[in-house]
């Protein structure tokens, strides 16, 4: 048993001189040395911010999109379910430019949002101003609370 656990004890002291040399790697070459080694995690695509507000009469959801044509957004609507789609394109750099910071988040994007009452597929609208998606459905009338009369007798 003490053969194998020399052979054991060895082995682990190897792979602790390799992470010891990764990470010392890492710490001297920063970002670099993550990309080498495939640690580095991608960013994340973009996203919008959705807000839902529901008012007696519809429910507004509202989108964060700057940067994005409203022609290459699309709004869709199955059930109770609100899908936003769209892409916002990455910032084209030139032949022989740099870029020496990326923090916009680019790429498609699509996004469900469930509606917390039924609404009525035809009374749908959507328009974006200033960067900001507003999509306004109207609630199904049937499903409104209405006083109904007891008569008695």
């Amino acid at each position: 048993m003490s053969a194998n656990s020399g052979g054991l004890g060895s082995s682990f002291e190897k792979l602790r001189q390799e992470l010891d040399s990764l990470l010392e790697s890492a710490w001297s070459n920063g970002e670099k040395a993550l990309d080498r080694m495939g640690m580095r995690p991608s960013p994340p695509g973009f996203e919008p911010a959705v807000e839902v507000i529901e008012t007696a009469e519809s429910i507004i959801v509202i989108a964060d999109i700057p940067g994005i044509e409203p022609s290459g957004v699309e709004v869709q609507l199955v059930g109770n379910v609100v899908t936003l789609q769209g892409a916002r394109i990455a910032t084209v750099v030139g032949e022989g430019d740099k870029r020496h910071l990326a923090e916009r988040r680019c790429g498609k994007f699509a996004k469900a949002v469930s509606l917390p009452v039924p609404v009525d597929p035809d009374s749908v609208s959507a328009d974006v101003r200033h960067g900001i998606l507003t999509v306004r459905l109207g609630k199904l009338h049937i499903l409104k609370p209405r006083q109904i009369p007891v008569n008695i007798g």
